[in-house]
């Protein structure tokens, strides 16, 4: 099968092996119109050379990984809250993932333009975070691993889970530390073995702290962190009230969240749970649209 053509329109940022580029897929049939596409490019041997340079204590994206999952979502019909994969396709020394364009850019910028998000664009926001990796978990058997404000896009109000490169089977067990240090579950970095899928919920967790707040919760989930032991001591809703958050929050939402970030994973709340929790009622969730 040919290649479909692509014509060149901008680039969009860099990626970790290479670059994220916007193009236009032409069509030339007569009941098919041309639509813009991301195109996402990856330098084989300098993802090859990167990765065998890796600190021990950390995992870079795995561009095999993230190629095995487009495939595997441009077999399926998808989910309206992960990124659409169209095909891909391997030019001399780099290989060329074609995707659905999301317009809006990710929610971490959106973030850094403004700020803390009151409670119910939040709600709005992350009941659509939750149905994308619920069908990632239970439809594909995907847990993502790298879930973050950065790797959420967004396109005509919706929201969009990309890159699966850190990706791996939701029943395996892993023992790598993978992810960025602000999302990292506490298991995730001591590298106990874990549940990549209870870790997911401390991310989605971190997400939602972090879009009420505006800021992190803490730099990292480590023992040597001083802010995380005494988070670990007293608890998600004693970081609310020292805050000053708790007057604009309420105490559903902030008991969720702090279900979401328990530190042993075993207490953490379970993703199937959490989309039961009355505040993401879908009515209550159409009302604050």
């Amino acid at each position: 099968m040919a290649t479909p053509e692509l014509r060149f329109r901008r680039k969009i940022g860099d990626a970790m092996y290479g670059e994220v580029l916007e193009y236009e897929l032409l069509q030339h049939q007569p009941n098919e119109r041309s639509c813009v596409v991301a195109v996402k490019s990856i330098n084989l041997s300098y993802a090859i050379t990167a990765r065998s340079r890796t600190q021990a204590d950390r995992v870079l994206d795995d561009p095999n990984q993230e190629c095995r999952v487009a495939k595997l979502l441009a077999r399926t019909s998808g989910h309206r809250n992960v990124v659409k994969s169209f095909f891909q396709f391997q030019k001399n020394d780099s290989l060329y993932l074609v995707s659905e364009f999301c317009a809006d850019g990710d929610l971490h910028t959106h973030l850094a333009k403004t700020g803390a998000v009151d409670e119910q664009f939040s709600i709005h926001i992350m009941a659509q975070i939750f149905d994308g990796v619920n069908f990632l978990h239970r439809n594909l058997n995907i847990a993502h691993r790298d879930l973050s404000l950065e790797n959420v896009l967004m396109n005509n109000g919706e929201c969009k889970i990309s890159d699966f490169g850190l990706s791996v089977e939701a029943t395996s067990r892993c023992s790598d530390r993978v992810g960025k240090d602000y999302y990292m579950a506490p298991e995730v970095v001591a590298r106990n073995e874990y549940d990549p899928v209870k870790a997911d919920v401390w991310s989605l967790g971190i997400i939602w702290f972090v879009l009420v707040t505006g800021s992190p919760l803490i730099t990292i989930a480590s023992q040597d962190n001083k802010a995380f032991l005494a988070m670990k001591e007293c608890g998600v809703m004693s970081v609310f009230e020292s805050w000053k958050v708790t007057t604009r929050l309420s105490a559903p939402v902030m008991d969720l969240i702090s279900r979401m970030l328990k530190v042993d994973p075993a207490e953490r709340i379970a993703l199937d749970e959490i989309l039961q929790h009355p505040c993401l009622d879908p009515e209550s969730i159409n009302r604050r649209r």
